[in-house]
């Protein structure tokens, strides 16, 4: 149904039909305005594409196909599908909910059939009706509609954006959200004109907690151009705390931080944001993840000058050993394929080939943390030191460890004669 017969459909309804509720009051334009709340057939309403709850998924598509048209058939089955994998459990839930009790929250509508609240509901509505023989011992005809306020107008996209926002991540609705949406719903916000108080207020945050997180939203941008992912916002998935550590360790840098023990520029910060960046992509979360780059001369490695020349060092070595196709070979070589997953599929591969490589650069690097803060108790680290030493096969030397064993040798008689001077 195109727009133009919606907005006619919709008139029609609020001028022969008797409201279902009356007397609803809601913040539009800037003012507290009451309005009526009517059973609208569903197909007189299309989906909001840009719906904070599966905007990822759909500015990939996007970016890797075409503009979705919620007015189109196959396209609305899409957006349908989107909204019920944002959260499989809840939405299953919710539609044993809707069978047996009804809609029982109001909607909001466009006066052309936008739905800006309740996409969720009225989608799964659709799915519950369409599907209505699975239930034959109910009758399902009150799912063939939506109860929703209509709107007397089409507000501006920037004005649809702020109801969306206030109505659909309200404090209740915000933990259904996937975690990178409320990023990808700030920077969206900004980009129309909004400042942080006024994201602040939509959705019921902090105006500091806001700038947070356009400053991590910042990253993940950064992260995915890194990895010419640009625009492909479902590989954010899953890894949003890696993304919030590393947002305060570098602006601790940044800013300046006695918890490092050596000149810090500007390049030694880039150089461990691509560092933490491949990390990342490894899916490395937790504490080690947080001991590359944590501000503290105990748990960091960057805060120590030779340990982390040594670790970047090794790290660029093995980063630069694996190869793999770029994403623009692999989309070009499979223009069918879903560019999503066949990302998801190379950082897999990725991932496959570097974990043993990262893994041991890391675990290195943290012993190395470890001696360090033992560095006076000499007793335990020389005991550390003899354990490791008795522990080598002898059958397994080469002449290839010569140098490093005089090496020992020779730091071994230093400390000898230390102690006999004493």
């Amino acid at each position: 149904m195109n727009k133009d017969l919606r907005i006619k459909k919709l008139k029609e309804i609020m001028e022969n039909d008797t409201p279902y509720m009356t007397g609803i009051r809601i913040r539009y334009k800037g003012e507290i305005q009451e309005f009526k709340a009517y059973k609208i057939p569903l197909e007189f309403l299309i989906y909001n594409k840009y719906n904070g709850r599966i905007g990822s998924v759909v500015k990939s598509f996007e970016k890797q196909h075409r503009s979705i048209n919620p007015e189109d058939l196959e396209d609305r089955k899409r957006l349908e599908g989107y909204l019920y994998e944002s959260k499989p459990g809840r939405n299953e839930a919710t539609l044993k909910n809707l069978i047996e009790n009804g809609q029982q929250q109001y909607g909001i509508v466009t006066n052309d059939g936008v739905i800006i609240d309740g996409n969720r509901r009225a989608s799964l509505l659709n799915k519950i009706y369409s599907d209505r023989k699975r239930w034959p011992n109910h009758n399902l005809d009150h799912c063939r509609y939506f109860i929703a306020v209509i709107l007397p107008d089409t507000p501006e996209p920037k004005e649809i954006m702020k109801l969306e926002t206030t109505y659909q991540m309200g404090a209740d609705e915000k933990l259904d959200y996937n975690p990178i949406e409320k990023y990808l719903k700030c920077k969206d916000l900004k980009d129309v004109g909004y400042d942080e108080p006024d994201i602040a207020d939509m959705m019921g945050e902090k105006e500091s907690t806001i700038k947070e997180w356009l400053e991590i939203m910042e990253l993940m941008d950064s992260y995915l151009e890194y990895l010419e992912y640009t625009g492909i916002y479902t590989r954010l998935e899953k890894r949003e705390g890696q993304f919030v550590d590393l947002n305060a360790y570098l602006k601790a840098y940044k800013k300046g931080t006695n918890k490092v023990e050596w000149g810090v520029k500007e390049s030694d910060i880039s150089d461990l944001q691509a560092v933490c960046f491949d990390y990342i992509r490894a899916q490395y979360e937790g504490k080690e993840f947080r001991s590359i780059a944590k501000p503290s001369k105990k748990e960091g490695i960057f805060c120590h000058k030779e340990i982390w020349e040594s670790f970047l060092n090794e790290h660029s070595k093995h980063v630069d050993s694996i190869t793999e196709d770029s994403p623009e070979k692999l989309y070009k070589d499979n223009s069918e394929g879903d560019l999503s997953k066949l990302l998801e599929a190379r950082d897999e591969m990725w991932t496959k080939n570097a974990r043993g490589l990262l893994q041991g650069n890391l675990n290195i690097s943290v012993r190395k943390l470890e001696d360090k803060k033992d560095a006076n108790q000499p007793l335990e680290l020389l005991k550390r030191a003899k354990n490791a030493l008795e522990a080598i096969n002898p059958d397994a030397l080469d002449k290839y460890n010569l140098d490093l064993v005089k090496e020992i040798s020779s730091i071994v008689w230093d400390y000898k004669k230390i102690i006999e001077k004493k």
